[in-house]
């Protein structure tokens, strides 16, 4: 990949990333989530970056976002394992019993109004998981 792609994929990057952050939606649920700012900037970069079939190199990922290389794979390696436990969290209570996957049907219904854009069901299911 060439210096102008790079610096082209930097800028696609960047103005999502302010898009983001303009987001309502997407601002409530980072503050609530277990990843922090850098950790989803990473793995945004990651996909954005893997695209059209040029794949950037750990080098070329963390010059474009000014970090060093260890500190790019250390980031989206912490990002990774807090998306895990999630994951793993979920199986525990349902191994448990606390949770059923009946109970939590509502989860798949949120993912659809994500897609389909419809803030009303979003802000409706994202309000029963206030404790």
């Amino acid at each position: 990949m060439g210096e102008g792609e790079e610096r082209k994929e930097s800028r696609e990057i960047a103005e999502f990333m302010r898009k983001m952050t303009g987001d309502t939606v997407f601002r409530e649920l980072l503050k609530r989530s277990h990843l922090t700012q850098k950790q989803v900037e990473t793995l945004i970069f990651d996909v954005i970056s893997q695209r059209d079939g040029v794949t950037l190199t750990s080098n070329q990922r963390a010059a474009l976002r000014g970090v060093t290389k260890g500190s790019y794979i250390r980031t989206r390696k912490q990002a990774i394992t807090n998306i895990q436990k999630s994951f793993y969290t979920l199986i525990l209570l349902s191994y448990l019993g606390l949770i059923k996957l009946p109970q939590y049907q509502w989860f798949f219904r949120l993912s659809e109004a994500f897609e389909e854009k419809d803030w009303e069901t979003v802000r409706e299911f994202l309000g029963r998981l206030e404790v």
